[in-house]
């Protein structure tokens, strides 16, 4: 028998196998869309992103500099030296944002169709109290 945090797992790896589909799709990598919405709500440097996702500076570079290749992202040097980069979604990233979105909440949707809001609403409760005994 499984248990629940297994159970929890499996759901995970089958989540995370749509979603890698779906970004591919858009040519993106998960942690490009994510990228893409942590700088559109307004995490605009290295430093920024850095310190809100605690990822370090040289993984954090390789992903900015894929999301720029791909003109997902622009970027713009600052300062006096003008090391400081500023980064911006492109029009061609808020679009995939969007369309990524449309996506996700279909996802979801399929997923829950048959369930009442009662049961979701519990699952809610369920899953945040799982996260609070971490």
């Amino acid at each position: 028998m499984k248990t629940a945090l297994e159970s929890l797992r499996n759901a995970d790896a089958l989540y995370t196998e749509k979603l890698v589909k779906l970004m591919k799709s858009f040519g993106l990598t998960i942690a490009e869309h994510r990228l893409l919405l942590l700088i559109e709500s307004g995490l605009d440097t290295q430093e920024k992103i850095s310190q809100a996702t605690s990822l370090d500076t040289s993984t954090l570079s390789r992903q900015l500099k894929s999301a720029v290749n791909k003109d997902l992202l622009d970027k713009i040097a600052t300062g006096r030296d003008k090391r400081q980069l500023i980064y911006s979604v492109t029009e061609r990233g808020l679009d995939d944002v969007k369309k990524i979105a449309a996506e996700l909440a279909r996802l979801d949707a399929a997923a829950f169709e048959n369930w009442n809001q009662n049961d979701r609403s519990l699952l809610e409760q369920l899953l945040e109290k799982l996260e609070n005994s971490f």
